[in-house]
């Protein structure tokens, strides 16, 4: 999961073997924390759900099931599933990086130099002193790093394949979603109750993300039998 920023340690207090660092995020569902996993001596995530109520463990358990074994270099690894004081929570791969946006954007310390123009670049016309624009040929600004934006798309798109050959869809594809570490690793995070699936004949998700799966199935009966 995502490092993060600031933040206290919640309102969940960890266990003996788990001891709470701080809170990194929170979600409809749950909150994730950074903690110490005193049995195995390295740092995790974990994801501790909020509700106590028999319907919402339900579906957390259901859901960690149908993901635990959806392994993937480009998917955040889980981990086990854990109950402590009526408490559920679930470890996962704590993942250091930065967000989507952060890694392809330009750092202009990095990528100052003249180059060829790219797809990434925009016209900027010169105006010095703050004047009028002037006659002079715009200069080009770099919006994003092209080739860190073709790498960091291509092992997004490995992650979504892995989800898609196992019959889920991914429904909170968003940049800060997406983090970056310093090798480059892209990993997608979020797999909990973002993901919608189909089970025996059934649909497992939310009322929303169900009906559009029924209207892309019915769509895609009709064009088979065209």
């Amino acid at each position: 999961m995502r490092e993060a920023g600031g933040g206290g340690r919640g309102d969940f207090k960890g266990t003996a073997r788990f001891e709470v660092v701080r809170a990194l995020g929170a979600g409809g569902m749950g909150v994730v924390y950074e903690a110490f996993d005193r049995e195995r001596e390295h740092r995790v995530a974990l994801k501790v759900l909020r509700s106590m109520a028999a319907d919402a463990q339900r579906r957390f358990k259901n859901e960690f099931r149908a993901l635990q074994d959806i392994q993937h270099p480009n998917l955040v690894s889980l981990g086990e599933l854990h109950e402590h004081e009526g408490r559920l929570f679930f470890t996962m791969e704590l993942v250091r990086g930065v967000d989507f946006l952060v890694h392809v954007g330009v750092h202009e310390d990095a990528d100052a130099g003249a180059r060829t123009p790219s797809p990434g670049d925009e016209d900027v016309t010169p105006t010095p002193g703050g004047a009028a624009p002037s006659t002079l040929p715009p200069r080009r600004r770099r919006l994003f790093d092209e080739g860190r934006l073709r790498a960091s798309f291509g092992q997004l798109a490995q992650a979504l394949a892995a989800l898609h050959a196992a019959g889920k869809v991914h429904r909170d594809i968003k940049p800060s979603n997406v983090l970056i570490t310093a090798e480059g690793r892209v990993v997608l995070l979020d797999r909990g109750s973002r993901v919608v699936g189909r089970y025996q004949g059934g649909i497992h998700g939310t009322a929303a993300a169900a009906q559009v799966r029924v209207v892309a199935d019915d769509a895609q009966q009709g064009l088979r039998r065209v």
